[in-house]
């Protein structure tokens, strides 16, 4: 894994000659790489360590990034936003305070993508991107990883690996924001409900009277589960830990579980704890099982099932806190990721090739070089569809351009993609169980190591 440079392709043009071309994306053409018909291990020279990284994108975000000319994390993302905004706001004249109110409404995904840029490395399962135009980067972990390294994310899809800020505790930041997920400390949101938060609050809502049509097929995972019968006490506390201070742990597993007849909600876990640790004592729902304490407090809208809902809530929202406080702690000591478009091959297809030597002409940020792929097999994206995408495909004809190594994820990795458990609400992340995260990528003087967190 280890090599002493990266030593360019003989036929590389260098800034100088590429400066005095008259029509340098003419030569772009003429440059790119079919990797149907190149010989195997074309680009071996620019991947030594037979590791290549892919990035996909929608188009509209694939022209993003060839107009601001980086590949760039969540923070630098919203860093970039905001000092537009600031300016744009500065320049209309308004006050010191309306700036930062105007400012505090700037959004920012609060995904993976917040830390760091996602890859897929020697592999590709989770392939985002636009139907029929597939588009993407690929690049060398030796060129780009420039003070930062790779490290295994929490909720990893397959082959993935997250580009982080070299000073970043990683061990410590996912085990924090694996807690921070699966209490889910006001992150509300219809399709998201695999948190204690969320589970209370659609709990709450289900005994509401909702006439829109977002309402219409509404029910509620906490009663579904109690009218299933639930599950004995003591499997329930199986999956949470009273920590030193009192602070609750909940198996993070249970964010990952698909929404089907087994379906454990961690807020019936949180209400289990609750009645373990006598907390209803003096209350209507003092001696009540789970399953009667749900349904007492979805059976109806007065002010005692308002009273012992926000008892619940009040309780779990107290232990998110303390979570919620510690992953921003962590996520701060996240510094910007960016990778330059030079430093990245560009992936599309030959049908979509002129339209991208155009955005290339317009932005004037030219990529290390462009791979074309089988047209004819690479259509569909995959990104936690039930539909099968073209990723395989798109790989494969990486892989056999790049020359990479097979043996990265089984033996350098220590993780048997291909046969470990998949969970998630439609199987597209890795079970925590099957992740070992103990492994980070960098590259010193030009070498890829491999090390321990």
């Amino acid at each position: 894994m280890n090599i002493e440079s990266i030593p360019n392709s003989e036929s590389r043009v260098t800034q100088t000659e590429w400066d005095s071309l008259r029509d340098p994306i003419e030569l772009l053409r003429d440059t790119a790489v079919d990797m149907i018909n190149c010989k195997e291990s074309a680009l071996a020279a620019d991947f030594p360590s037979g590791v290549f990284l892919y990035h996909g994108a929608r188009i509209e975000q694939i022209e993003e990034i060839f107009s601001s000319g980086a590949l760039m994390n969540a923070w630098t993302i919203y860093e970039k936003k905001l000092d537009e905004k600031r300016t744009e706001l500065e320049t209309a004249g308004k006050s010191k305070e309306e700036i930062e109110l105007e400012l505090k409404k700037v959004w920012i995904p609060r995904n993976s993508g917040l830390e760091g840029v996602s890859w897929s490395a020697n592999g590709i399962d989770a392939m985002p991107g636009t139907r029929g135009h597939i588009a993407g980067f690929v690049a060398a972990p030796e060129r780009v990883l420039v003070g930062d390294k790779l490290v295994i994310p929490s909720r990893p899809a397959p082959y993935e690996l997250l580009q982080i800020s070299g000073g970043v505790d990683t061990e410590r930041l996912y085990e924090v924001k694996k807690q921070h997920e699966v209490w889910g400390y006001r992150d509300l949101s219809i399709s998201e409900r695999a948190s204690v938060d969320s589970g209370l609050f659609f709990l709450y809502l289900a005994s509401k009277d909702h006439s829109g049509e977002e309402w219409a097929n509404f029910d509620s995972l906490l009663i579904d589960f109690a009218d299933r019968g639930g599950l004995p006490a003591e499997q329930l506390r199986k999956h949470y830990e009273v920590m030193e201070g009192g602070r609750i742990y909940i198996n993070p597993e249970l964010h990952q579980q698909k929404f089907d007849e087994n379906y454990l909600p961690p807020a019936a876990v949180w209400m289990q704890y609750m009645i373990d640790a006598g907390m209803f004592k003096g209350t209507e729902a003092e001696g009540l099982s789970l399953n009667d304490l749900i349904k007492k407090v979805a059976e109806n809208n007065g002010a005692n099932k308002t009273a012992l809902f926000f008892r619940i809530l009040s309780c779990a929202r107290q232990q998110e806190k303390t979570y919620d406080d510690e992953y921003e702690s962590e996520l701060e000591k996240a510094d910007r990721v960016a990778i330059p478009v030079e430093e990245m091959y560009f992936v599309t297809s030959h049908h979509d090739l002129a339209h991208w030597l155009e955005v290339i002409r317009r932005t004037g940020h030219r990529p290390r070089g462009i791979l074309l792929y089988d047209d004819e097999k690479v259509v569909k994206e995959n990104f936690a569809q039930k539909e099968q995408g073209d990723n395989a495909e798109l790989s494969a004809e990486i892989e056999r351009a790049v020359g990479a190594d097979k043996n990265f994820w089984p033996e350098i990795m220590a993780i048997d993609v291909e046969n470990a458990p998949r969970v998630g609400t439609k199987g597209q992340v890795l079970a925590e169980s099957a992740v070992n995260r103990n492994k980070e990528i960098r590259s010193v003087n030009g070498k890829l190591v491999i090390g321990s967190n």
